[in-house]
C-alpha cells in the first residue's frame, strides 16, 4: 500500500501504528544481496543512452536472478546495494545517459505494465517486472536526473539539472511505491547532487512499515534519526557503497549499531569491490545477526536471508546525549598521552591499556574517555589503547565526528599507532566505556573476531549493552578477541552550520561530578 498523506497525518498514524505494535505480531523474510557491481571499462567515456543500458542490464540481470532465489526461500521483500546499478567512476556529464526521470510514487505508476507512460525509464521497468515476476518487494539504488531553471531555483546546479543517488522501492505487483533522494554525499560530488530537503522516505507492506535511507545518510540525525523517532520507523533499509576500515569503522558496525542504538531492524546491502575495498552486508535486529564477511577482495555476491519481527515494541524518543564540555577537574585523571592519525588525517590522541585491569582516561580539547577494564586473557605482545577524535571533517563528507575507542594498536615509535592489524589474541572479561561529548547522535560500534582466515566478524549485539543518554557502552560477555568497541558520536550538522558550539559549557564542578558520576557508575 502506498503512502499518500501528508507529513503532519503520517505523524500521527504512526503514532497509532506504533501502539498496534504493542498486541500484533509480523514475522517475515527478508533478504540482501551484496553485489559485486559491473562498471564500464571507461566510466568517463562517452555513451548513447543505448550503450549505458547495455552496461547497465548486466547488473539487472543479477537482480533479476537473486530475486528469483530470494524468492524461493520464502522472502518477501529484498535489498540491492548503493551504485549496484550505474557502476562507478563516471563523471557528471559521463554518467547523464545512466540516468532516469524517476517519477514521485504519487504518481501511481507500474512502469512493467506501463512501460510507455514515461521516456526512457527501461532500468525503472526492468525493477518492477522483477518485482512483479517474483512477487517481491524490492529496492535499488539508481540515478535521477531532474531539469531546473538556475534562474529560478537558487539551489540549481549550474548546469540546469539535478542529479540525485536515488533508492526506488517497487512493491510485489512492480508498483513504484517509494523513491528517496540522499542527502548526505560521500566522495560523489559532483556526480550527484544531495537532495535539496532532507526527505522522510516510508511505505507500508502487508507485514509491516519500512523506511529507506542512502549509506552515509545513516551517521546523521538528519533525516535518519528523525526518520526513526518522528515517525516511528522500525525497519530501516540502506542501501550502501561502504569501505572497510579497520578496525572500524567496517559498515556492519555501523549497521548493526543503528540497530542496537534505536531497537529496530536494520536490512542493508553494501557492494562488494576490491578497488575501493568495499564488503559487509547484514541484517541486524533484536536477536537477529546475519552478515557476510568482509572479504573486500572477493569475487563472488552474497545472498542474505533471514526472518525479522517487523513490529519492534520499543518505545522511540528524540535522541538525548550527556552533553559535557570535559575541560576542567576532569582532565586532572589524564593518564600519559600521545598523538597520532587516523584515517583522512584526523588527529587522534591515544593512551595505553596497561597490565590485566585499570582505569584509564584521555582527551582531546573538550572531548575526554574513560575506559575500566579486566583482561580474561591478554597477550602480552599486544598494545591496547584507548582513543579519542574530536574532529571536523569536510572530504570526503561532511561531518564532525568525537568518538571513544579501544582497540589493538602496533606502536612504530613511542608516539605512533597503526590501527590497520585486526589479528589480535586478547580477550576482555569486562570493559566499560564512557564519553563525554557534545549534542549528537550516539553509536555503539562493536566487533569480534570469529574467523579470520575467512574476514568473518561477529557484531556481538546480545553481549554488551549502550546507554546512548550517557555514552556507556559496557560488556562483561566477550568471549572472543575484541577488534573494537567504540562509543561514536556524530555532532548535528544543524549546529555546525549555525555557529553553535559543539560542547555545553559547564563549571569545573559539574564537570568534576559527573566525572566522579563515571567511577560510581563503574564500581556498582
Amino acid at each position: 500500500m502506498k503512502i499518500k498523506m501528508s507529513a503532519k497525518r503520517s505523524v500521527v498514524c504512526c503514532f497509532v501504528i506504533s501502539v498496534i505494535a504493542m498486541v500484533t505480531s509480523t514475522k517475515v523474510k527478508v533478504a540482501v544481496y551484496e553485489h559485486v557491481v559491473i562498471s564500464p571499462d571507461d566510466p568517463e567515456a562517452y555513451f548513447t543512452r543505448q550503450e549505458a543500458f547495455q552496461w547497465m542490464s548486466k547488473n539487472l540481470e543479477v537482480f533479476d536472478e537473486q530475486s528469483q532465489k530470494a524468492a524461493k526461500e520464502g522472502a518477501k521483500i529484498i535489498v540491492f546495494p548503493e551504485y549496484g546499478i550505474t557502476g562507478f567512476d563516471h563523471s557528471r556529464n559521463s554518467i547523464v545517459p545512466f540516468l532516469e526521470d524517476i517519477p514521485d510514487s504519487s504518481t501511481d505508476w507500474n512502469p512493467c505494465m506501463e512501460p510507455d507512460r514515461f521516456a526512457d525509464t527501461l532500468v525503472l521497468r526492468n525493477l518492477s517486472c522483477t518485482a512483479q515476476m517474483y512477487k517481491i518487494y524490492l529496492v535499488a539504488n539508481m540515478g535521477d536526473i531532474k531539469k531546473c531553471d538556475i534562474t529560478t531555483d537558487k539551489t540549481c546546479p549550474h548546469d540546469g539539472r539535478y542529479q540525485f543517488n536515488t533508492n526506488v522501492i517497487f512493491d510485489n505487483n512492480g508498483q513504484l511505491v517509494a523513491r528517496y533522494h540522499k542527502l548526505h554525499m560521500y566522495d560523489e560530488t559532483p556526480l550527484f547532487d544531495p537532495a535539496p530537503n532532507a526527505e522522510h522516505v516510508y511505505f507500508d507492506t502487508p507485514f509491516g512499515r519500512f523506511g529507506t535511507i542512502v549509506c552515509f545518510d545513516i551517521m546523521q540525525n538528519e533525516p535518519t534519526q528523525v526518520l526513526l523517532n518522528t515517525y516511528g520507523i522500525k525497519n530501516l533499509l540502506v542501501t550502501s557503497a561502504w569501505s572497510v576500515f579497520l578496525p572500524f569503522i567496517i559498515p556492519q558496525q555501523m549497521y548493526s549499531g543503528l540497530a542496537k542504538k534505536n531497537g529496530i531492524n536494520v536490512i542493508a546491502s553494501n557492494i562488494r569491490n576490491s578497488l575501493y575495498q568495499m564488503a559487509g552486508s547484514g541484517i541486524f535486529g533484536n536477536d537477529i545477526q546475519s552478515l557476510s564477511d568482509v572479504n573486500t577482495n572477493g569475487t563472488e555476491g552474497i545472498l542474505l536471508v533471514s526472518e525479522i519481527e517487523t513490529e519492534v515494541t520499543k518505545t522511540y524518543a528524540p535522541n538525548t546525549v550527556m552533553s559535557i564540555n570535559s575541560s576542567g577537574k576532569v582532565k586532572q585523571f589524564i593518564n600519559e598521552t600521545y598523538e597520532g592519525t587516523y584515517h583522512f588525517g584526523l588527529n587522534m590522541s591515544y593512551a595505553i591499556m596497561e597490565g590485566q585491569s585499570g582505569i584509564v582516561t584521555t582527551c582531546k580539547d573538550d572531548v575526554c574517555c574513560v575506559v575500566t577494564y579486566q583482561f580474561k586473557s591478554r597477550d602480552e605482545h599486544e598494545t591496547i589503547i584507548l582513543s579519542v577524535v574530536d574532529e571536523m571533517m569536510y572530504e570526503p563528507g561532511i561531518l564532525h565526528m568525537q568518538y571513544c575507542a579501544v582497540f589493538k594498536c602496533t606502536p612504530h615509535t613511542s608516539h605512533s599507532c597503526d590501527y590497520n592489524d585486526i589479528l589480535v589474541n586478547s580477550v576482555f572479561a569486562d570493559i566499560k566505556i564512557q564519553g563525554y561529548f557534545g549534542n549528537g547522535v550516539i553509536f555503539p560500534l562493536v566487533s569480534t573476531i570469529s574467523n579470520f582466515s575467512r574476514h568473518e566478524l561477529t557484531m556481538e549485539m546480545d553481549k554488551y549493552t549502550f546507554d546512548d543518554k550517557n555514552a556507556v557502552l559496557h560488556s562483561s560477555q566477550f568471549d572472543k578477541p575484541l577488534i573494537a568497541a567504540v562509543v561514536f558520536n556524530t555532532l548535528n550538522l544543524e549546529d555546525i552550520t549555525t555557529g553553535k558550539s559543539s560542547n555545553v559549557a559547564c563549571s569545573d564542578s559539574l564537570a568534576s561530578s559527573a566525572f566522579l558520576l563515571v567511577f560510581i557508575y563503574y564500581a556498582i
